[in-house]
């Protein structure tokens, strides 16, 4: 099911997604000329940051804090292609909050056909100075849980 049209791209879901754009450049290719699989999880680190980031859970310059979120799990559905000059919306969610974990979920747009050309989910969690997974502080998790957002793709949530 498509979301609704917002001109000449879908309308996101809630008003808690991240839109974060972008426009395919060579270096995104391989040898099909479209954009290579791999680099589809570069943008989904970019825009996740940038939703971390705007939620005010995560900080580009670091707090000093030894805790840090952890990659647990990192899946994508392929849908349709994209190539160089392509402008793409990079749509990033919170889908889920667990004790330790949050669970993120993308959806990548192209601009001018309005095609879903990936949707893509993530698993972070919460380690201490020792790499063990600890509970979500309480400013984290206040973060996350006022942006939930659970209309885009249900996934399981893993904690």
């Amino acid at each position: 099911m498509r979301p609704p049209k917002r001109g000449s791209m879908a309308t996101p879901p809630c008003s808690h997604v991240t839109i974060t754009p972008l426009v395919v450049r060579p270096r995104d290719m391989d040898a099909d000329r479209n954009v290579n699989n791999a680099v589809y999880f570069e943008y989904f680190h970019q825009s996740r940051l940038e939703h971390l980031a705007r939620l005010g859970v995560w900080q580009p310059r670091g707090s000093g804090d030894n805790n840090l979120f952890a990659l647990a799990e990192n899946t994508c559905r392929y849908l349709a292609p994209s190539y160089y000059g392509d402008v793409l919306e990079i749509w990033t969610a919170t889908h889920a909050v667990g004790r330790s974990s949050f669970q993120l979920v993308y959806q990548i747009w192209r601009q001018g056909d309005d095609a879903l050309i990936a949707a893509a989910h993530s698993v972070r969690v919460w380690v201490d100075g020792h790499q063990k997974a600890t509970s979500l502080p309480p400013t984290v998790r206040k973060g996350l849980t006022a942006s939930l957002c659970t209309d885009l793709p249900k996934m399981p949530v893993r904690d």
